[in-house]
């Protein structure tokens, strides 16, 4: 348990610097959409590629640890739509409630699976991360879809927008890269090197500043239950699949993370967009990410990791 707690700190060190960074110092809301930009666009596909093209796979261990992220996801999904046959809760308010549940940042992914695993968990996240993200956002969409108040999205357009993702077009290249053993050298290397190396500060101050102190008492239930759902039922889930499969290594370790982290801070954009509770969702980011530094030491101490 210590040795994850170490390892998370500075994760979450970086979460509150740029927490504070923006109340106090840096208050220009363009600079953080520009930084989050750099991140998104240069400094993540830059780090994934590096690692992703170094990388030495055994592809069965990662296709079972994906079906298992794949299946926990749709398992407290299912779930979600069973309690609300009973629980009845409004529309806009269900919307958050499940993308809080199922949804990840990809940003607390990578830096931890890099503080934990090194490179070889960067390209392990990298290639669960092209997976999950469709996943994700396309029941996202489905759920806001039917259940939001505003303007349906066109489920065409959805899919193209993740086919031009960067985190996902760069793993492609990086495997394709890596299948043709293929290595960056010598002025290459140092250049994608000094990128990647941007990566992890930036975008943990950028989540930080994204954070948002709103909790409406009437939605407390609402905010405590999805989090639940994510931190505590998923890998509880998660760890109960992997043992089926007696699943172990750095594999089935970087599953169990992507299990235990916190919701994604752009669940807020989309809830806003699709006439979801962007408030209760703001409130389910926020809580989740700061619950995370606590429930993601004690599932790798409960489960052996």
């Amino acid at each position: 348990m210590s040795a994850a707690f170490l390892a998370i700190l500075p994760i979450f060190t970086l979460i509150v610097a740029g927490c504070a960074a923006k109340r106090l110092f840096v208050k220009d809301e363009r600079f953080w959409d520009g930084a989050e930009k750099f991140v998104y666009y240069l400094f993540f596909p830059a780090l994934l590629i590096l690692d992703i093209t170094d990388a030495e796979f055994v592809m069965q261990d990662v296709s079972r640890g994906v079906g298992v992220t794949i299946a926990s996801t749709l398992i407290i999904a299912l779930l979600i739509f069973a309690v609300q046959l009973f629980a009845k809760s409004k529309n806009d308010t269900f919307t958050s409630i499940f993308q809080g549940g199922i949804r990840y940042n990809s940003y607390i992914f990578i830096a931890l699976s890099n503080d934990l695993f090194g490179t070889a968990g960067v390209a392990l996240s990298g290639i669960f991360i092209a997976y999950m993200i469709v996943i994700t956002n396309v029941l996202s969409v489905i759920v806001l879809n039917r259940y939001g108040s505003k303007t349906k999205k066109n489920f065409a357009g959805v899919l193209l927008s993740l086919i031009k993702n960067p985190l996902i077009l760069s793993v492609i290249i990086a495997l394709f890269l890596n299948a043709l053993d293929f290595r960056f050298s010598g002025a290459a290397r140092q250049t994608v090197t000094y990128f990647a190396a941007v990566a992890t500060p930036l975008s943990l101050m950028s989540v930080g500043a994204g954070l948002m102190f709103i909790l409406q008492t009437d939605k407390t239930f609402a905010v405590i239950y999805s989090v639940t759902l994510k931190l505590i039922a998923m890998p509880i889930t998660a760890a109960i699949l992997l043992n089926l499969l007696n699943l172990q290594g750095t594999t089935a370790a970087i599953a169990l993370l992507y299990c235990t982290l916190p919701c994604a801070a752009n669940s807020y954009i989309l809830s806003k967009q699709m006439g979801g509770d962007s408030v209760t969702m703001a409130s389910i980011i926020t809580w989740s990410t700061i619950a995370s530094a606590v429930t993601i030491p004690v599932v790798f101490w409960v489960v052996g990791v």
